[in-house]
């Protein structure tokens, strides 16, 4: 009985620590994301509606990871859906020649972020 309920809490604090894992993994490699692109993007008018912009996506990233940290694994899996779909577009955007300069330095972020969301969706390894 003992064995039993020291196996079931370590599978419960592997399944958490992979959805702490896959938030604070979702949360920084968006930030690094959003830094490289800011980094590529020509320069602009840095005026309201891009400062409010900004801050709607730091919001939702707040959020998102708010949840991930709660163990939401359909969240987890949704969201491993979305970025395997955006590695995918990128991965192929790289083959035209009119594609974002930034691309080959933003697939490595999309790509981690879906095996930490995949991870915890779907218990990969």
């Amino acid at each position: 009985m003992e064995n039993e309920d020291s196996q079931a809490t370590e599978t419960l604090g592997l399944g958490a620590r992979k959805f702490t894992h896959a938030g604070y993994g979702f949360l920084g490699l968006n930030v690094a994301y959003l830094a490289i692109a800011m980094i590529f993007i020509p320069p602009f008018n840095l005026g309201l509606s891009a400062v409010l912009s900004l801050v709607a996506f730091l919001l939702l990233l707040g959020v998102l990871t708010y949840y991930l940290l709660k163990g939401k694994k359909r969240l987890a899996q949704i969201l491993a859906i979305i970025y395997g779909a955006r590695s995918i577009f990128s991965a192929y955007s790289l083959m035209d020649v009119s594609t974002f300069q930034a691309v080959p330095y933003l697939l490595p972020c999309l790509l981690i972020t879906f095996y930490l969301l995949g991870r915890a969706g779907w218990d990969w390894p």
